[in-house]
């Protein structure tokens, strides 16, 4: 008996790890999209917009030639059909207007502020994880998110941005990835994260086409080039958090979600030779113990 429960401990303790190690990875992919993504707005002239339903569109037609591959599972009945299909879509729906409303906010302010203003989404999956989730928000979780935050803060250091809009943009993409996660973490048992990747791919060319018809931009070849690497480095973001909220609890999972901030200074070093300052190096120790206080200090078991 003892030998079992030893054995499920230590499984546990290793989905667990796979989860923190998946929400990290995100965390490195999306400020990688994210940068590149505003890359294609400010110098070849797409709208945030547009990246955001073009990057669905090539995933959906990737996804629709990969039906006939032997041995796929995805089908057109699972994606025309797909099991709770109203909280499928409406979890697909929250990420593409999270999508775009980020792009717009990394378009309207530096790569830093925008980043911090994001970075609320881990206390917002904090607290809805508790009300929607019924997950036990423990005493070390709201700490380590707290802390987590704290740490953000000294390593953006934001202020002084001029655009309200962005800002308003930076927070309003936050919530809607807060609740997209809420979602996901609910449809856990019914959706895989190939169905989450397809269905925010079929919903977001659905909901932008009007509109980025509307306002459509030329997409020069070296632009398309660039929407395909974006296309592959976010979708790899949104597989890796798909697939950690299907092995560990939002509200567990939100204080390593700064880890993004981390590997942006990492980017800044190695690119823009930005030599992170004492208070930044201070920040990132206090992301870093956030993430692992939320883990340390647990609620007790329920008898």
């Amino acid at each position: 008996m003892e030998a079992l429960k030893a054995g499920t401990k230590t499984r546990q303790g290793l989905v667990a790890s796979a989860a923190i190690g998946l929400t990290v990875l995100s965390g490195l992919l999306y400020v990688l999209g994210y940068a590149l993504s505003k890359n294609l707005v400010t110098d070849h002239g797409l709208s945030p917009l547009q990246v955001t339903f073009l990057r669905c569109f090539v995933i959906l037609l990737v996804g629709l030639a990969a039906t006939s591959w032997p041995g796929n599972r995805m089908t057109w009945r699972r994606l025309l059909r797909p099991e709770e299909a109203w909280q499928q879509r409406a979890a697909a729906a929250a990420l593409v207007a999270s999508n775009a409303l980020a792009v717009l906010a990394y378009t309207l302010l530096s790569v830093t502020a925008a980043s911090a203003l994001g970075f609320t989404a881990p206390l917002l999956l904090a607290l809805l994880g508790g009300l929607f989730l019924r997950e036990r928000v423990s005493l070390g979780r709201w700490l380590g998110t707290l802390v987590g935050f704290a740490g953000m803060l000294l390593i953006v250091k934001p202020g002084g941005e001029a655009s309200l809009f962005g800002i308003a943009a930076a927070f309003a993409g936050a919530l809607t990835y807060a609740v997209y996660q809420i979602l996901i973490r609910r449809l856990r048992e019914v959706a895989t994260t190939l169905d989450t990747i397809m269905q925010v791919a079929l919903v977001g060319v659905v909901l932008l086409a009007v509109p980025v018809a509307a306002d459509w931009r030329p997409v020069s070849l070296l632009s398309a080039g660039s929407v395909v690497v974006v296309t592959v480095v976010q979708t790899a973001a949104l597989a890796s958090i798909a697939a950690a909220l299907h092995r560990g609890e939002a509200s567990r999972l939100a204080p390593w979600q700064f880890s993004g901030l981390l590997w942006a200074m990492a980017l800044d070093a190695l690119f823009l030779h930005a030599t992170p300052t004492p208070g930044s190096l201070f920040g990132a120790l206090l992301v870093i113990g956030g993430g692992v206080l939320a883990q340390a200090l647990k609620s007790p078991e329920r008898t």
